[in-house]
């Protein structure tokens, strides 16, 4: 199995990946390519391009909850034909607060 780390709040010097406070794993296991969670914007997608992972063939995206920081992501994911599986809990799409502001899932359809 392998586990990438496309997107966390941690980065390092002179390798230049991007970070933000949010989550994206890559994960291979056999011949099957699976997303955990897509952090909070386009960032997993640069970091992505920048070690050669192609996102474009995953045999499915799994989302842990419903917060925007694992699931901001999505709104970027390439439009694509082939469409990977979408495996989520269903209160993925309920609304969340926190501090009295959204961190709900920003998109209506992946």
């Amino acid at each position: 199995m392998k586990l990438v780390v496309l997107a966390d709040n941690n980065t390092y010097i002179d390798q230049y990946y991007l970070a933000e406070p949010a989550l994206s794993i890559y994960i291979e296991n056999s011949d099957k390519k699976y997303l955990f969670d897509t952090g909070y914007s386009d960032v997993y997608l640069k970091n992505a391009a920048k070690l050669g992972i192609n996102l474009e063939r995953l045999d499915a995206v799994i989302i842990s909850h419903g917060h925007n920081d694992h699931t901001g992501g999505l709104a970027f994911y390439p439009k694509t034909k082939h469409k990977p599986l979408m495996i989520a809990h269903p209160g993925i799409i309920e609304d969340k607060k926190a501090d009295g502001l959204s961190i709900s899932l920003p998109v209506s359809e992946a």
